[in-house]
């Protein structure tokens, strides 16, 4: 019982923001968790480079989907209240041959981040190299923690 009362205000505490993508696309899937536990923190998962009609953003050109991405986290961080300051840790992943991530690619995504995170680049970074993203014309996805 004592678990029960521990873990049910948690719970109700925790909020859930809606995706700034249109309704056209399938529910059951959140991108970005606000926890709502002690400081304000925020996940977003797996941003693609789609604008808000659901269109891909530079077909074929790494430097301008990642642009496309951080617009995409700027707009899912402010709606609760956070900005890309604010970010704690990102993961990037692209899309690759192999699980051998490409020394080109990396510093292709970094220096396209770099115009974004002007603070400098969060404590945790990481490049993932990943066969298959949700569509062939889709290079990057990326994923960030933030917290205020």
């Amino acid at each position: 019982m004592r678990f029960f009362l521990t873990v049910l205000p948690v719970l109700l505490i925790a909020s859930f923001a809606q995706a700034q993508t249109s309704s056209t696309y399938p529910t059951g899937y959140l991108y970005r968790v606000e926890t709502g536990v002690g400081n304000r923190q925020v996940y977003i998962s797996n941003q693609r480079p789609f604008n808000a009609n659901g269109e891909l953003v530079g077909a074929g050109d790494l430097t301008a989907q990642t642009q496309q991405v951080f617009e995409n986290l700027k707009t899912a961080l402010g709606a609760v209240g956070l900005t890309l300051r604010d970010v704690k840790q990102v993961t990037y992943h692209v899309k690759g041959q192999d699980a051998q991530v490409n020394s080109a690619l990396t510093q292709e995504v970094t220096s396209a981040s770099a115009a974004y995170f002007t603070q400098g680049m969060p404590g945790i970074a990481e490049v993932k190299s990943i066969p298959q993203i949700v569509q062939d014309k889709v290079l990057v996805e990326i994923e960030v923690i933030a917290e205020k």
